[in-house]
């Protein structure tokens, strides 16, 4: 009687075990976020304020007669000014009373 010898092959499969990541400290991002604050800081609300107080004192500033700019676009010449408005003429005996905060800039002289 013959046996039959039948080959038999395991498989082998090897595992790689990697060391677990160094744990970091929660505060490692911190620098980075302070960094951004302070480029928005610089970038975005810095130049805003300084517009802002230069606006404000444009318009604390206004006199009668003074050329005028409105943001809309409007030239006139300043002819009363109140507490909230002022009083424009932007032709002969045509008046536009338009909020303070409207007057975007000095017109040419």
């Amino acid at each position: 009687m013959v046996e039959s010898q039948a080959a038999t092959t395991e498989a082998v499969s090897t595992v790689h075990w990697q060391a677990a990541p160094v744990a970091q400290s929660p505060l490692g991002g911190l620098p980075f976020i302070i960094i951004m604050v302070g480029i928005f800081y610089f970038v975005l609300i810095r130049p805003q304020q300084k517009e802002r107080k230069e606006h404000d004192a444009l318009v604390a500033a206004l006199q009668k007669g003074q050329k005028v700019v409105t943001r809309s676009g409007v030239h006139g010449r300043v002819s009363k000014v109140g507490e909230s408005t002022v009083e424009i003429e932007i032709a002969d005996k045509v008046l536009v009373t338009v909020d303070k905060t409207s007057v975007a800039r000095k017109g040419d002289s």
